[in-house]
């Protein structure tokens, strides 16, 4: 129940949601390749990715974020304790933009994900 809650949480932050997979199955509109023609040149932007868990168990403790260092090494303890004996029960991952022509402004960030901080 609570992992549904957070993802509804996260999911609200974004305008809209411009692609969906779920199980393999890519279910985006109008999905195809890029088109490498386009005339729509894409701007610098920042980005935000959201992992959401549910993993039984209580051996993964994520540490403190202080560097990117930190990300990868839990990076790592989540992958090495998702593969335990089925103990991952479900996850989801959410980024913002998702289209090549969005962009993420600075302000936006702050406004979306006040508890965010540059590492």
């Amino acid at each position: 129940r609570e992992y549904s809650s957070l993802s509804v949480k996260e999911r609200g932050k974004f305008e809209s949601e411009t692609v969906s997979r779920y199980g393999g199955v890519d279910y985006t509109m109008g999905s195809g390749p890029f088109d490498g023609g386009s005339s729509a040149s894409p701007k610098a932007t920042m980005a935000v990715v959201t992992i959401l868990l549910t993993i039984d168990g209580e051996s993964t403790k994520i540490p403190s974020i202080q560097g990117i260092r930190d990300v990868e090494t839990a990076l790592r303890q989540i992958a090495t304790d998702s593969k335990v004996d089925d103990c991952l029960q479900s996850a989801e991952i959410l980024w913002t933009p998702e289209d090549r022509t969005e962009t993420l402004t600075p302000k936006e960030v702050i406004a979306d994900y006040p508890e965010l901080r540059a590492i």
